[in-house]
Parts: C-alpha cells; sequence; structure tokens
C-alpha cells in the first residue's frame, strides 16, 4: 500500500473537511457552504462512500482529501501530503527497497486471495461436491443473492485441490505459503489449509480479499478456522462485513456488532446492512477507530448466556489486566468504558432472548429484532441492571457489594457530567450519602493503586513464580516443535489443541499469543522485540526456566508438557464449569428448557475433565502437588 492509500485510509474526509467547514448531514451524504467561494445556499457536498467532495455551485470542482487540503491551504502536494501524514500519523521516510518489496508482495497476496475467492465460489455454484455446502446454506436460509453478494465459496475434500489450481496458473509456492492458503509438511512438500468447509471471504474496508473464514461442514473440530497472520490478513484490524455496512452505518448513524460470520449474512439478507462482526474473537481498539471513522454510536449484540449472567461480571478482573495490552475481550462492558472516554463514542448493549444469537432473531422475528436494538443499554446502565438485580439492597451487606462492584465502573466514565449522574443513582439505590461512597472508592483507589504499583515492580527472579503456566510456555519456548505432541495429546482426550484460552494471566496469554502466531519464521529476538515492552522481562525469565530445574531430554521434556496442558486444559474446564454453575442457577426463573439446556453444556464439559482425567491418571511428572520440578509452583 502507497504512503497515500495509507493515509487515505486512515483519515476520514468528513472528519478533515469538518474541521474547515461546517457539514450537516443529507441522505448518505453531506452538505454545507462552499469554503471556497461566497454562497448562501449549501452546494458544497462530501461523499463519504467514495472518500470525495465536489461544490455543486460556483466553483464546480471537486477531488479527494488531498485536493481539498491543497486548495484550502494553498499549498502543493508535498505540503499537503506531510500535514495529513501528521493527522494520519503516517512516516513519510523514504520507501527503502525492503518497504517496495513488501508493497508487491501485499499486493500480490491481494491478488491471490482473489483468484481463491473466485475459485472456492465457482465450487459452490457450479459442482457436484459443493452440494454438501449448498445444501447446508438452504438449511441456514442463506439465499442466492446473499451467497453472491459475499462470493460464499466451497474447498474441496482435497489436500492439494487449490494449491495445484493456483501453482497451475503461475502462483508461486511461497507466495501460496505466505497468504496462509497452504501449509508446508515437515517433508517439505504441502497441503490445502481449507478442505471440505464452507469458506467465507474476508474483506478489509475496500473490498479486497485479505483472507477467509471457513466452517466445518460436519462435526470436525474446530468448527471455524480463519486465515493465519499475513502481510495482508491481521484478524485484530479487520471487522467482518464493513466494506458492505460502512454506508449503511452513516445513513443509520449506529454500527451494530455481532460474533459471528452467519449473524452478518442474515443481517443483510433481510436488509439490515449496519451489522459487522468481530469474528467471534477480542474486539480491538484498532476495530473501534476504525468503526468511529463511520458512526459515533456503536451496539454489541451479545448471546444472553455470556452476556447476561455472571460469566460476564467475573471477566471485569481480566478485562482490567488485558487493557494493559489496549485489547478489549468481548463481551466486557467494563474494558469498553475506557474506550468510550478516550474515543467519545455511544456504546450500548443489545442483550438476546436465551439461547439465541442474531441470526435466529433475525430470521423468526424481525419486530423483535428492531425492539431489542430500540432497548439496547448503555453500558453503565446495563451494568446497574445486572448487578443490582442479584443483590438485596435493603441489607447492608449487599448495599456493600452494588458500591463495591459499581463504583470502579462509574469512576472509569470520561465525562464528569456523566460521572456524577450515576454516583447520585448509586447513592439513591442503596440510599447511602454521596460523599461516603466517594470516600470509600477513593480509599481503595489507592489501595489497589499501591498493589498495582507492587506488582508492576515483578517479575523478580525471587518473587517470579513458575506454575504450570510458565512451565508449559519456558518449555514451548525453548522446544516450539512438541505443541504437536501436546495438541495430538489434547486431540486424543476429543479436545481441541492448546490455546490462549488456556492460560489464565494476561501476560502469559499475550506470549503464547504472539508465539503462535510467529511460531518458526521468526527467532525468539525478534519474537521479544514484538511484545510489548512491559512483557520483556517476564519473557526473560521463562527463557531462564524455573530455577534449580534439572537438564531434561526431548523425551522428558514432551511427557512434562503433555502432562502440564493437559492439566492447564483441565482448570480451564474447571473454571467453566463453575461458571455454568451459576449461569445455571439464574436460568431457573426461565423454565425448564433453560436449565436443561445448561445442564447438558455442564454434562459436556464433565465428560471432557473425565477424558482428560484418565488421561493424566496414567502420568505422574509432576505428581500430585504439580511441584515435583524444583521452583514449580502448584
Amino acid at each position: 500500500m502507497s504512503v497515500v492509500d495509507e493515509i487515505k485510509e486512515r483519515l476520514d474526509i468528513v472528519e478533515v473537511i469538518s474541521s474547515y467547514t461546517a457539514l450537516k448531514k443529507a441522505g448518505r451524504n453531506y452538505k454545507g457552504l462552499c469554503p471556497f467561494h461566497a454562497e448562501k445556499t449549501p452546494s458544497f457536498v462530501v461523499f463519504p462512500d467514495t472518500q470525495s467532495w465536489h461544490c455543486f455551485g460556483a466553483c464546480g470542482t471537486g477531488g479527494d482529501v488531498f485536493s481539498f487540503i491543497m486548495q484550502q491551504e494553498n499549498m502543493d502536494f508535498s505540503g499537503a501530503l506531510r500535514l495529513l501524514a501528521r493527522q494520519a500519523g503516517v512516516s513519510l521516510k523514504p520507501q527503502t527497497e525492503a518497504d517496495m518489496a513488501e508493497d508487491k508482495l501485499k499486493k500480490r497476496l491481494r491478488e491471490i486471495n482473489e483468484r481463491a475467492a473466485e475459485y472456492f465460489h465457482n465450487l459452490l455454484l457450479n459442482s457436484i461436491q459443493g452440494e454438501t455446502a449448498r445444501s447446508y446454506l438452504d438449511q441456514r436460509e442463506i439465499n442466492r443473492e446473499t451467497i453472491g453478494r459475499f462470493q460464499l465459496g466451497y474447498a474441496r475434500d482435497d489436500w492439494q485441490s487449490l494449491g495445484d489450481y493456483l501453482q497451475g496458473r503461475g502462483y508461486q509456492r511461497e507466495d501460496l505459503l505466505a497468504a496462509g492458503l497452504i501449509i508446508e509438511r515437515e517433508d517439505g512438500g504441502h497441503y490445502d489449509r481449507f478442505r471440505g468447509r464452507l469458506v467465507i471471504p474476508i474483506r478489509d474496508e475496500r473490498g479486497g480479499v485479505v483472507g477467509f473464514g471457513a466452517r466445518a461442514l460436519d462435526d470436525s473440530t474446530p468448527k471455524y478456522i480463519n486465515s493465519p497472520q499475513t502481510p495482508v490478513f491481521d484478524k485484530s484490524a479487520i471487522l467482518f462485513g464493513l466494506d458492505l455496512a460502512k454506508g449503511a452505518i452513516r445513513r443509520e448513524g449506529l454500527a451494530i456488532i455481532v460474533e459471528g460470520y452467519m449473524d452478518v449474512l442474515m443481517a443483510h439478507q433481510h436488509q439490515i446492512a449496519n451489522v459487522v462482526a468481530s469474528m467471534g474473537t477480542a474486539l480491538t481498539e484498532t476495530q473501534l477507530r476504525l468503526l468511529a471513522r463511520f458512526s459515533q454510536r456503536f451496539a454489541l449484540a451479545l448471546d444472553a448466556d455470556t452476556a447476561g449472567h455472571q460469566a460476564t461480571l467475573r471477566s471485569m478482573a481480566l478485562a482490567q489486566e488485558t487493557l494493559a495490552q489496549r485489547v478489549v475481550p468481548v463481551p466486557t462492558p467494563r474494558g469498553l468504558i475506557k474506550y468510550e472516554s478516550r474515543l467519545d463514542v455511544d456504546i450500548r448493549i443489545i442483550t438476546l432472548p436465551l439461547g439465541q444469537d442474531p441470526d435466529q432473531v433475525i430470521k423468526e422475528n424481525l419486530a423483535l429484532w428492531a425492539e431489542l436494538v430500540e432497548r439496547a443499554l448503555p453500558i453503565v446502565e446495563y451494568y446497574f441492571k445486572i448487578i443490582t438485580s442479584e443483590l438485596d439492597l435493603d441489607s447492608p451487606k449487599g448495599k456493600a457489594e452494588a458500591a463495591r462492584r459499581l463504583m470502579p465502573i462509574i469512576q472509569e466514565i470520561g465525562n464528569a457530567v456523566e460521572r456524577t449522574h450515576y454516583v447520585q443513582k448509586l447513592a439513591r439505590l442503596v440510599r447511602v450519602d454521596e460523599k461516603t461512597l466517594l470516600h470509600q472508592a477513593g480509599v481503595k483507589s489507592k489501595k489497589a493503586k499501591r498493589r498495582k504499583e507492587k506488582k508492576e515492580s515483578l517479575p523478580d527472579r525471587e518473587e517470579f513464580a513458575f506454575g504450570l503456566e510458565e512451565y508449559c510456555l519456558f518449555t514451548l519456548l525453548k522446544r516450539p516443535h512438541l505443541l504437536h505432541s501436546l495438541d495430538d495429546a489434547l486431540r486424543d482426550v476429543g479436545a481441541d489443541g492448546l490455546n490462549v484460552d488456556d492460560f489464565a494471566q494476561a501476560g502469559n496469554r499475550a506470549i503464547f499469543a504472539s508465539w503462535q502466531e510467529s511460531l518458526s519464521p521468526k527467532d525468539l529476538g525478534s519474537l521479544r522485540e514484538e511484545l510489548d515492552s512491559t512483557l520483556h522481562p517476564r519473557f526473560d525469565l521463562l527463557l531462564e526456566g524455573p530455577r534449580g530445574t534439572p537438564s531434561a531430554n526431548d523425551d522428558q521434556a514432551e511427557k512434562a508438557l503433555i502432562e502440564g496442558g493437559l492439566r492447564l486444559r483441565q482448570r480451564r474446564l474447571q473454571r467453566l464449569v463453575e461458571e455454568l454453575r451459576f449461569l445455571q442457577a439464574d436460568a431457573e426463573g426461565l423454565g425448564e428448557i433453560a436449565v436443561e439446556e445448561y445442564g447438558q453444556i455442564v454434562d459436556s464439559y464433565r465428560s471432557a475433565l473425565w477424558g482428560i482425567s484418565q488421561a493424566l491418571a496414567a502420568r505422574s511428572f509432576f505428581g500430585r502437588r504439580e511441584a515435583r520440578i524444583p521452583g514449580l509452583v502448584a
């Protein structure tokens, strides 16, 4: 991507021009008095969809953001480039040969992705093998128009179909690997990443194919897989469907964020075009800033069993840690409050009926969907509703608990007037003087700050404790090839391979995620540099390993890693079962069906726990207390 393209992608022409002349929304576009000549009737129009402007009055001129700045500031292109680059935060250093090579690579990868999308789409529409995918889409009530609009496709259940097709058209194997479309074998061969799946092209804001999502059409796991991180695909910076939704988001003045591909497909099929998806992952500040170019109002459509009960509230502590890395886990309204104050946007929560996702609601009851969107709660109101609904506000204990949970949230509101409003609201609810609430919150805030400062002074060699998470990371960093053995062991008990959710500590999660993305091509030094500097001390101590650890050969390390990974998954499942018990109790008021659904999920987790327990029973590397290795903390 050229510097000019990068600047235009980062800047919103409406925002830039609004700083020079007042604009008012007029349908899909914006109108105002032309800044280049005197007029009383607005004839100056800005077109957000094409990022262009035109004066229909005396000037009769138009152009893009660069031409506007050149005319407005009376400067040449170089001057406009420097001015806009500063606004966009883009460096204007001369392109090196490496930069030019990278631009060429990105162009090739985009072209390869476009050809792959065409190949998959043709297979879906015309091949005999694609009948399975066509039947699945029929079952999901996705019509032909939507299939064409999103260029849905099918990947044959064949190991080398796509790779052979693209290489037969002159594309190099190295570029297919770089695009994440094929995977290299240990013997030097390769195989297709997507096989026997419905394929969903993922496009950037401008509509170019940068990656793919793929859904299993049988009981294969995982249900969905995505393209890996590539030079053109960064899942944390892309929102599925934004290329088709951005115009509607501007018109509606609202962006609705859902979690899945199918939610977006069904919404657009029913002319609800202001819907995008975070693709079931964390919602990042990069994504929020991207959306903020089109609207200042967001609504998150969250599953009722995820957002409406205790599991969401217990994620607050994790969100607070994760925010240090500028990532907001979905659904975590507390984290989003911080972005709300930074971005000056209005973020609301759409709570769906229990057991239903947006796809189902839209398909079955459009009127209900519209009502749910209309009733979406501001984040703080949402928290007030959820927290106070489960407490006895007539009891001293209930009042104290409400203040303990809500005051930290209120204090994170950026607007002082709003903050005061919610302090007053809480004071009325618990019937306690506002000053008492503020004083108590101030005392706790100071104590928390001292604890945080003490914590941030770590890790120190004497204080840094090696638990299972740290030991597994230490082994993987030193012996990355052993991940295959651990993943195989997890699959043997019917589980997915090791993933970031198996790590509870935020720093460990971040390190594992970066390591997993970079696996083979980068050395540990390069990996360290890609991490946030605050993680460098932890990373260095992980590389050193637990104090007093005896040297181990590959066989010993493999046995220890497999047991450690199984225990990590065991702990994660135990946490989920505990959370689901709370949800099951909450669901009792919703009837026997809801309770039964939660019970089935709990049973499935318990079944998985039993399988892992059986596997662990045959292993004794760590022992019961998981502390047989010196330096390892149970």
